[in-house]
């Protein structure tokens, strides 16, 4: 199937889905704390089995190698979203200036990204996209903190803050992969079945807080246009130039490109409440993001089928 349609097929999926947990909350069987709950499962639980099973094939050098390259690709499309949001958003932006970049430079790949690049190239495409986390992580818990607190802290409370759930698994599942450990069937079949659980419940979560953000408020904001439109066009162009620069392999490609075409992360507005930014804004940015993205993210995904054949 053309890469454009099963992104469109995979897009409507996960839509549906999210509109069913925007039901939920509607209908009152499922309230705020719910969606905050559940989040906790997805993030400790649910997506550390997908990356640790997404490491359990054979080795290969040359995947091994992938790793790698993705980490660089990854890392010049970091370096380009970050050139992108200070180009959209000067220094003198005003008090929003922190939420803004944040908005534009890190997208929801853990929540959208890796539901939506299981179901495009099945655990392959997983196993290159926590290469693309590894980078994101060490960016957001890095320049993500500089740019909302105003300030570099200190080595020991970044290398605290880096120690999350899915780095484990990456560590762990990377390990696992050189030294060919394989799970037994008793341990990997039900960390298969709770990594299967990683799209409905990223998309349940989302409709609920959909339900419960500002939506119109929102599309009446002009200035979110533009940032949407360098968060869900500007950086995924730039990315696709950095891609055919280096004659990225087509599954490295799709992976990188689709990470980074997800819409505004979640991080922002955790970012915004932990250190006394315009958390509301950064949630109405994330809402119209995650909206405009259902149209904004097959279109980039035809052009790479296109380009990547």
């Amino acid at each position: 199937m053309d890469l454009a349609l099963l992104t469109a097929k995979k897009i409507l999926e996960m839509f549906f889905i999210l509109l069913i947990g925007a039901g939920t909350i509607k209908a009152g069987a499922a309230d705020g704390t719910t969606g905050s709950r559940m989040t906790s499962i997805l993030l400790y639980v649910v997506s550390p089995c997908v990356i640790l099973m997404s490491y359990q094939m054979e080795f290969d050098k040359q995947k091994l190698m992938g790793l790698l390259i993705t980490a660089v690709l990854s890392l010049a499309s970091f370096s380009g979203a970050i050139a992108i949001s200070k180009l959209v958003v000067p220094a003198r932006a005003g008090p929003d200036m922190a939420v803004e970049r944040m908005s534009i430079v890190y997208s929801n790949c853990g929540f959208i990204g890796i539901p939506l690049i299981h179901g495009l190239l099945g655990s392959e495409g997983v196993f290159y996209m926590t290469s693309y986390i590894t980078v994101f992580n060490l960016f957001v818990w890095s320049h993500g903190i500089i740019l909302m607190k105003g300030k570099t802290e200190n080595l020991k409370a970044a290398v605290k803050n880096f120690i999350q759930p899915s780095n484990a698994a990456i560590l762990v599942g990377l390990i696992f992969y050189i030294t060919g450990i394989r799970f037994p069937n008793v341990i990997a079949a039900p960390l298969e079945m709770i990594g299967n659980m990683n799209t409905p419940m990223a998309m349940l979560i989302s409709g609920m807080n959909l339900a419960e953000s500002d939506l119109l408020s929102s599309l009446r904001m002009p200035r979110t246009y533009l940032l949407s439109a360098a968060r869900l066009i500007f950086v995924p162009l730039v990315t696709l130039g950095v891609l055919l620069l280096f004659h990225a392999d087509r599954i490295i490609a799709i992976t990188v490109l689709a990470a980074a075409a997800c819409p505004s992360g979640a991080m922002g507005t955790m970012f915004a409440l932990q250190y006394h930014k315009n958390s509301q804004y950064a949630s109405k940015l994330l809402t119209i993001t995650t909206c405009l993205s259902l149209f904004t993210i097959p279109v980039i995904m035809l052009a790479a089928g296109r380009i990547f054949s």
